[in-house]
């Protein structure tokens, strides 16, 4: 019986995923753009509160795993009136978090009445008020999927604190009742089938948070915001197919939280209905940051219209950092580009970089611009959140272009990263007609193409325009083929700047510049500092903003592929 349903299942998913194909090829000429009026009132998807003018500050090494879970909903039940609750995690983002809250005059508060630090019961004793009718919600262990995104979906429907069996006597003793327990019910498919279709109308339908057990990020923000978490593995054909059904029902550009095991499907599958993924498992404190107004600065790259000098000797290569679709990647530190501003070089590297962080992370926009020095930023791919344009459909991609539009007039990013994969003989085609839904926005200039295969560097350096702006794809990956940062050393780091070195001077067409992507999880900064050493005086490195200006001056305003 278990095989005939796989089978099923498995025929079902490739039907869904042909339809799927056929859908998305019927793109037809960009609509008429939105008002920059119309994209303002776009922006500011989730709902904003006043801060508690005293933050409680807790040290994630006070909770255990399961105190930890209980109080991070407990922080997105506070956070549904005035946030004041801060998980201090240990990282140094926290830290200068933390040091911007006292710098706006937020009364920080690491101490509970009898002076000891914030632990699992001086929290609960403390915000027992926004436990809705003093219940608690029984599941039995964190270490399940089901049972624990099951107690916060009720938490989030019920203002009733999640509470593992461990922690079940503790919660009595501060005077908790029990208003649910599903500690004994088997949480499968079925069952989060029967929840979600009993629920979903309570849950809101422009987002959703994927999350597995082991991440902690996101379920605060979750229940602040009435998001709906779920977690399916993507080997499990069966539970694609409801996976797909709940992003079905959301609207279109809908942003998916959270993360996944095997990227490729996951990304597809939501790119499908015209959604856009932050991976975000490890985002932390959402439910108060994205209510801290940290700064009004926004980012300031543009291609300019002002001459780009240039020597006809040189070969032109933008070096850009990837991963900014990655929300943890900037909250959790951003240490590869805080290391690189350490330095004080001269060589001036891109980074990309989640626009979604001005209405979720502020704080850490102005960490990051404070370190900037001129530093040119674009989106992370592909603009909105990481999808696959080319999976979508017409309406689809107006959605998504309209809030990309939008979200970027919010941070003031310019300059987009789209990621997709070669596919077809139509291609160049194909994406240059997905490309002018993007280009038809003032505020949106040009950007790069991170294309597969050859770790983003398929499209070997091709330009498109699109309403006479520059979409320069990659050309070269600094990504080391096995995919383990130890296994970079300077030999093979020297050998990618000999083939940079030898590429061409030619300043009159796309031969003569290239955009290199640099792979944050296997290339360092130190390994970038030694790779831009062993580059000769015949390469200029150049910000991606300047490049693509250079681009747009100097190459005739057509489809260019280097020899």
């Amino acid at each position: 019986m278990a095989k005939i349903r796989f089978g099923i299942s498995f025929i079902i998913m490739m039907v869904s995923i042909l339809f799927n194909t056929i859908d998305s090829a019927l793109v037809f000429r960009a609509p008429e753009p939105k008002t920059e009026k119309e994209l303002v009132e776009m922006s500011g998807r989730f709902e904003t509160f006043d801060l508690e003018d005293e933050i409680t500050v807790v040290s994630l090494s006070k909770l255990s795993s399961s105190q930890r879970q209980a109080i991070i909903a407990l922080q997105g039940l506070v956070g549904r009136t005035k946030p004041a609750i801060f998980i201090d995690y240990g990282y140094e983002a926290n830290k200068n978090a933390l040091r911007e809250f006292e710098k706006a005059g937020y009364e920080l508060v690491y101490n509970d009445e009898a002076g000891n630090p914030w632990n699992f019961a001086s929290l609960v004793e403390k915000f027992k008020s926004h436990i809705a009718d003093n219940g608690y919600i029984l599941y039995a262990t964190v270490d399940d999927h089901g049972q624990l995104n099951t107690a916060t979906n009720l938490a989030t429907i019920n203002g009733w604190l999640p509470v593992a069996a461990e922690l079940e006597e503790s919660v009595i003793s501060l005077g908790l009742e029990k208003r649910a327990d599903i500690s004994a019910d088997t949480i499968d498919l079925a069952y989060q089938k029967k929840f979600y279709r009993e629920n979903k109308d309570y849950f809101r339908n422009d987002s959703l948070v994927h999350l597995y057990y082991y991440a902690s990020g996101m379920r605060d923000f979750a229940v602040q915001q009435n998001i709906f978490v779920m977690y399916i593995a993507d080997n499990d054909y069966e539970g694609r197919l409801f996976r797909d059904s709940v992003m079905r029902d959301l609207k279109p550009s809908s942003t998916i939280f959270g993360w996944c095991l095997y990227e490729f499907k996951f990304t597809e599958s939501a790119s499908r209905y015209g959604h856009h993924v932050i991976p975000s498992d490890h985002s932390y404190n959402l439910s108060i940051l994205s209510s801290f107004n940290a700064t009004d600065e926004k980012f300031t790259t543009e291609i300019s219209d002002e001459k780009v000098t240039l020597d006809p000797e040189k070969h032109y290569i933008a070096i850009v950092y990837s991963d900014g679709d990655n929300l943890q990647w900037i909250q959790n530190g951003f240490s590869e580009y805080h290391t690189w501003q350490s330095y004080n070089s001269d060589v001036p590297v891109s980074w990309t970089f989640p626009p979604i962080a001005t209405e979720l992370s502020d704080v850490d926009v102005k960490r990051t611009l404070d370190a900037s020095d001129g530093t040119a930023f674009i989106t992370g791919p592909s603009g909105g959140g990481y999808s696959r344009v080319t999976k979508m459909n017409g309406a689809e991609l107006e959605a998504f272009s309209d809030y990309t539009a939008s979200i970027m007039l919010e941070s003031g990013l310019r300059i987009m990263t789209f990621l997709d994969e070669i596919k077809g003989v139509g291609f160049d085609a194909n994406i240059e007609k997905r490309l002018s839904y993007f280009s038809r926005y003032d505020n949106i200039d040009g950007g790069i193409l991170q294309l597969d295969p050859n770790n983003y560097a398929g499209g070997g350096g091709r330009v498109y325009f699109s309403n006479d702006k520059p979409f320069v794809t990659v050309g070269f990956s600094l990504w080391h083929p096995s995919g383990d940062a130890a296994q970079v050393n300077n030999e093979w780091l020297a050998e990618q700047a000999a083939i940079i070195n030898a590429k061409p001077a030619d300043i009159k067409t796309i031969n003569g510049y290239t955009v290199i992507n640099v792979h944050p999880w296997t290339v360092g900064p130190d390994d970038l500092a030694y790779f831009v050493s062993q580059l000769d005086d015949g390469v200029e490195v150049v910000g991606v903003d300047e490049l693509l200006a250079a681009v747009e001056q100097n190459i005739p305003h057509e489809f260019a592929q280097p020899n």
